[in-house]
């Protein structure tokens, strides 16, 4: 039968990642798990933590190119990005990020298809497993639908095309998009299921491994993004009863002021940060690099808030930088992670749609006290539940910027005529324009995945 794969890479190469491990010491395509340990190796790999996207970064409102840093990007994905390009890939161009996620679908398929039968486990360590295999590719799975298909809409959603929903680590079976609320219903599901396994812990014992409040922060979002802000807030709750350290911004400082370049001292690294619940590290430096600050986000963060000060700088990289009109970026960390911030963001936005607006601008305050120093912090006030809201979506631009989720935020947020906004870009004299409920915020589905399957229908843009 012929193969329609989703995968414009090899069952080798899917492989490679997950067993990479075994294949060290066993002939490669001969290595077969038997014990529960074995299957673990697979929710041990850092690649199952990995984000796998971000070029959705260079297309949102938070980042500014000039001509002279768009020249130095060439003629790739990220310039392509960047000016919402109809064709974001060339024929032969391959997509990393749909293969990234779809890699770590096929392995949590794997494990959670064969654990059941493998030996020598307790238990508590095959339920703990099964749990974590279902986040992981809960997680995958939500990212992939809303790259590909639309912000989720009740009145559409069951029609609306998302991305191939596989649930057994099978490359022969048909791989037709499912609709966006079968691939939602079978994140909520997985997530469901994982908080009822006996053996999931309320905290994982690394960054690789999320455990309950991973869970819930996860759930949190999900439900966020499909305006179920009754179920969101009880998620974030739960989530923030397990963990609510936040990261204190006044303990951070730079190696040397003089040159922001050389780092921070204080900032810790994924798997330390106490901030982090869901813990996913992603490798944008080829993707998202030397941008600068875009005026729009300059204008609602401002150079007082210390989450500006330690990311941007108007001071010169080297004698022979260019002089930018906005302040460059500066750090080497973009942290993709589900966190402590996003929680109180999360909840405070259910709140104040919720009409508890003195609830949602205290959790607020609560987080702007650790992001200025104590003589430039002024707290927030609302006088009424809608003035509440608009703080509150403020302050999640600020704090959860290159955290992966503005392109979410924009794609649901015009459905709001409070908060649709089109998006312009200038390049070597032409304006672009990214219409708000444009097509373009769908991604393209890269040729080369869909000459290899044919039953893969592309997005119109």
């Amino acid at each position: 039968m012929k193969k329609l794969a989703i995968y414009s890479i090899t069952m080798l190469v899917l492989f490679s990642s997950g067993c990479k491990k075994f294949l060290d010491v066993t002939p490669k395509g001969k290595f077969l798990p038997k014990t529960v340990a074995e299957y673990e190796l697979f929710m041990n790999d850092p690649l199952i933590a990995d984000a796998c996207y971000g070029y959705e970064e260079m297309m949102t409102d938070d980042v500014a190119y000039t001509d002279e840093g768009m020249g130095l990007l060439g003629d790739g994905r990220s310039s392509r990005s960047y000016l919402w390009a109809k064709d974001l890939f060339r024929a032969t161009e391959d997509d990393g990020e749909w293969n990234g996620l779809y890699r770590n679908i096929y392995n949590c398929n794997l494990v959670l298809q064969e654990i059941g039968t493998a030996k020598d486990g307790t238990p508590e360590s095959v339920s703990r497993i099964t749990a974590e295999a279902k986040i992981h590719r809960a997680f995958c799975y939500f990212h992939l639908a809303n790259l590909f298909g639309n912000d989720y809409q009740a009145a559409t959603a069951n029609t609306d095309l998302a991305v191939p929903l596989l649930l057994k680590p099978d490359l022969e079976a048909k791989t037709q998009r499912a609709t966006v609320q079968e691939v939602l219903n079978q994140v909520v599901k997985d997530l469901s299921e994982a908080l009822a396994e006996s053996g999931l812990p309320d905290m994982g014992r690394n960054y690789v491994h999320p455990g309950k409040a991973g869970a819930y922060a996860l759930q949190a979002r999900v439900y966020l993004f499909m305006g179920n802000y009754e179920q969101a807030l009880k998620a974030s709750s739960a989530a923030l009863a397990l963990k609510n350290t936040l990261l204190d911004y006044n303990t951070i400082s730079f190696i040397n002021p003089a040159k922001p370049y050389s780092g921070l001292k204080g900032l810790p690294t994924v798997d330390a940060n106490p901030e982090n619940i869901l813990s996913r590290t992603t490798s944008l430096s080829g993707i998202i690099t030397r941008f600068m600050i875009s005026p729009d986000l300059l204008g609602i963060l401002g150079e007082k808030d210390l989450r500006y000060v330690y990311s941007f700088t108007r001071i010169l990289r080297s004698a022979s930088s260019p002089v930018n009109p906005y302040p460059d970026y500066f750090g080497n960390y973009i942290n993709y992670s589900i966190g402590v911030p996003e929680m109180m963001l999360i909840k405070a936005e259910c709140l104040a749609r919720n009409n508890s607006k003195d609830e949602a601008i205290d959790l607020l305050n609560t987080l702007r006290q650790k992001r200025f120093k104590p003589a430039e912090y002024t707290a927030l006030t609302a006088a009424t539940a809608d003035e509440a809201l608009v703080q509150v979506l403020q302050e999640r631009r600020r704090e959860l910027m290159y955290h992966g989720v503005r392109w979410f935020d924009l794609k649901r947020l015009n459905r709001d005529s409070r908060f649709k906004k089109d998006l312009t870009r200038s390049y070597k004299g032409t304006t672009y324009t990214l219409a708000a409920n444009s097509s373009c915020y769908l991604l393209q589905i890269a040729p080369k995945i869909i000459t290899i399957n044919p039953a893969i229908i592309q997005n119109p843009r």
